[in-house]
Formats: C-alpha cells, sequence, structure tokens
C-alpha cells in the first residue's frame, strides 16, 4: 500500500509564474543550450575528440556493456514507467488510498508516452546525423546544411535523442513530486532525472551514436512535456495539501451528493 500523502510544504504557483519559469523559461534556456552546442562546434570537437582516425571509428561504438545498458535496455525505461503509472492510475478507481495518486499517474504516463512518440516522429524530419554516419567520422554522409526535411530518406535519423530521452523522462519524477506535495520527491526526481539523461547522453556521445546537442533537445522537449501534462495539477493544487477537490473529481473521484464540482 502507498502510504499517505503528507502536507506540502510548497507553495502553489500561480498560473503567470508557471507557465514563464517551468514551462517558458527553462524550456528555452535548455533549446538555447542545444543550439549553441552544434553552432559553436562543440558538437564536432567532441566527437572528434572521441573518434580514432587508425580505426577509422569510435572505439566504443561497440563496446558490449554500453551497448546493453546505454542502448538496448534504456530504451524500456520510459516505457516501462509510463505503463506502470497507467497502472496505478487504473487502480485507484478501486483503492480509495490511491485516488490522490491518479491525475500525477496518468501526467506521468502522458509525458512518457507522448515523449517516446515525438522524439521517434522528429527523427524522421530533422538533418543532423549520427557522428559515426559523417564522411569526416568515418562515415558515408556529408555534414547536412539544413535544419529539417520533409523527404524521409534525408533525415538524419538521430535528432532528437531517443536514448536521452528515456533518461530525461524521470523529470517527471520532479512533478510528480511537486503535484503530491512532496519536497524531498520533488528535488530528489530533479536530480534523478538529470542524471539519468546526462548519464545515458554520455553512453551515446562516447558511442559516437548522437552529438550533444541531439541529447539537449531530449532534455528539452521531455522538459517542456512534463512541464505542460502537470500544469493543471500543480497550479490546480490547494495550499493545504494534495490535489484540489475540483481536480480530484475531474479526475474521476466521486464527488459527495448535492457537491457542485463546477463551480
Amino acid at each position: 500500500i502507498m502510504p499517505p500523502l503528507s502536507p506540502p510544504a510548497l507553495r502553489k504557483p500561480t498560473p503567470a509564474s508557471y507557465l514563464f519559469s517551468h514551462v517558458l523559461a527553462v524550456t528555452l534556456a535548455l533549446a538555447c543550450l542545444a543550439w549553441w552546442a552544434n553552432a559553436s562546434g562543440l558538437d564536432l570537437r567532441i566527437a572528434r575528440a572521441l573518434f580514432d582516425p587508425a580505426l577509422d571509428d569510435f572505439p566504443l561504438r561497440l563496446n558490449r556493456w554500453l551497448d546493453l545498458i546505454g542502448h538496448r535496455m534504456v530504451l524500456a525505461l520510459p516505457i516501462g514507467i509510463g505503463l506502470a503509472a497507467v497502472g496505478v492510475a487504473a487502480a485507484s478507481y478501486r483503492i480509495p488510498a490511491w485516488r490522490p495518486w491518479r491525475g500525477p499517474a496518468l501526467a506521468l504516463a502522458a509525458t512518457c508516452l507522448t515523449g517516446q512518440v515525438l522524439v521517434n516522429q522528429l527523427k524522421h524530419y530533422t538533418t543532423l546525423p549520427r557522428p559515426y554516419d559523417l564522411d569526416s567520422l568515418g562515415g558515408y554522409t556529408p555534414y547536412p546544411l539544413h535544419w529539417w526535411t520533409w523527404v524521409r530518406a534525408q533525415a538524419g535519423e538521430a535528432l532528437p535523442s531517443g536514448h536521452a530521452g528515456a533518461g530525461y523522462s524521470m523529470l517527471t519524477l520532479y512533478f510528480v513530486g511537486w503535484a503530491l506535495g512532496r519536497p524531498a520527491w520533488r528535488w530528489g526526481g530533479l536530480a534523478l532525472g538529470i542524471a539519468a539523461g546526462v548519464g545515458f547522453s554520455v553512453v551515446r556521445i562516447l558511442q559516437g551514436a548522437h552529438f550533444l546537442s541531439q541529447t539537449l533537445w531530449s532534455a528539452t522537449l521531455l522538459w517542456f512535456l512534463a512541464a505542460l501534462f502537470f500544469y493543471p495539477l500543480i497550479v490546480a493544487r490547494p495550499a493545504d495539501g494534495g490535489p484540489s477537490r475540483k481536480s480530484r473529481n475531474a479526475l474521476g473521484t466521486p464527488a459527495k451528493p448535492g457537491e457542485n464540482v463546477g463551480v
């Protein structure tokens, strides 16, 4: 059984402050960082430092452990967590103690699953390839001159990074903790999300599978989605803890007889 929720030590943000700080400001800062990593040449400098001209390849590209943990297993992370969150939301209809978790669980699932769908689709319309595909780094394709393409055959199939996105999907735990009024979970979730995202990004960069900017675009997208999906839960959360009465009823908790939830 999940532990009961304790009163939060977090102030409820106003809609304007939340939209400005979390939906816009953080997203824009991450997007600018991703753009700078590419425009400044940092992407290529890192890739060239990891490339071995004698091998004409990235030495860690086929490392067994990096490939297993950082390439194959990690993609199950957001899907597994998303499906588990759906299970928690479904069980909350039968377990009254879990009802306050329903909204955060659904928002977590929406972020993780939508994030993976968008990452996989955007790859078909961006041109920046993987480092090991560049002709100057042992590959076959020249550096692209344009950012977007509508011709899938010209897509780089690498931006944004799906593996980095899987790690950065853990940023949703920051918002879960905030929505539930758990400061320790909020900041612990932020630390875990950053660590997972950076860790999986480093693995793929070492393998020559992604540029730094491609992983930062994943962080940008996952943060933006989480901030949007959790907006109604965090902004509507009352100062005395937990989801508001109106939010709980809107999420499926039965209203008391005669209770007007539309006001």
